[in-house]
């Protein structure tokens, strides 16, 4: 059995009419064979639970696969980033991890698992030839069933289909350009605790990740720019900066102020979150 060190091997004959030749083989693209067992599997065998792929959405997935050398398998780590290839139902992986194995020989037909939804969701039917890409495709089940409509009416699927994938959180809101991060500098200044010493308090309010980052200048002006800087190019910057001009002195008018300019030129994400 595959991915079954030492299990006992099982013949399986393709149930009749329920072989469709891929794209590559001059067939409709589905390149999908349904297999049926002729006894029994080890009685520790798992069915595998199936659901549809949906949309493409950079995603990971992994793989589990035999190719040369690893007669055991080896497991294989993979986005989904979109369809396309020979068939345009077909899905294109990518391979994550520069010392994982490529998605190529010894992986085709290899169930493509979704780690978020803990279903199979494709099979793999093609790689890439240039060695140097990792790259290779998929058949999402949604495809297969309409290929074998018997697979779409299994009730892991259709329990599948009728569950709402999780949304996929916000983006974070695109940091503000050198033009307003002068702006920002500029507004921090008028803080009285940043004027008195040129930024190094609040600097040192920030968590040491970014504060690290703060290039060192003698300018004032310039010294808190480069602190925008710095939480700018941070995924957690705006929080950061938000809570250590609060830290420090959000009260006054001043620092009210330069709050203010900042969630203006600076936005929250949607709902309220601050990064």
């Amino acid at each position: 059995m595959p991915g079954l060190p030492g299990g006992t091997p099982v013949e399986a004959t393709v149930v009749p009419d329920a072989w469709f030749p891929g794209p590559l083989a001059g067939g409709s693209g589905g390149d999908l064979a349904v297999l049926r067992l002729s006894g029994a599997p080890p009685g520790d065998t798992a069915v595998a639970r199936i659901g549809p792929c949906g949309e493409p959405d950079r995603r990971e997935v992994r793989l589990y696969g035999h190719p040369t050398g690893a007669p055991d398998g080896l497991w294989a780590r993979a986005r989904l980033v979109g369809r396309g290839g020979p068939h345009r139902d077909w899905v294109q992986l990518e391979g994550i991890g520069i010392g994982g194995p490529r998605v190529g020989p010894g992986f085709s037909g290899a169930g493509v698992w979704d780690t978020a939804t803990d279903r199979i969701v494709g099979m793999v039917t093609a790689a890439y030839t240039d060695q140097q890409a990792r790259a290779a495709w998929m058949l999402p089940l949604e495809a297969a069933a309409r290929e074998w409509p018997e697979l779409g009416g299994t009730e892991a699927f259709t329990e599948a289909v009728s569950r709402p994938r999780p949304e996929s959180p916000p983006a974070p809101p695109p940091p503000p350009s050198d033009r307003d991060q002068f702006a920002l500098a500029d507004a921090l200044l008028n803080v009285p605790p940043v004027e008195d010493d040129g930024g190094a308090a609040l600097r040192g309010l920030l968590p040491p990740r970014i504060r690290r980052a703060v290039r060192t200048h003698p300018r004032p002006r310039l010294q808190v720019f480069f602190l925008v800087q710095a939480c700018a190019e941070h995924p957690d910057g705006r929080r950061a900066l938000v809570d250590a001009v609060r830290l420090l002195d959000g009260e006054s008018r001043a620092g009210r102020a330069a709050l203010d300019l900042l969630e203006r030129l600076w936005p929250a994400l949607p709902g309220g979150a601050s990064s």
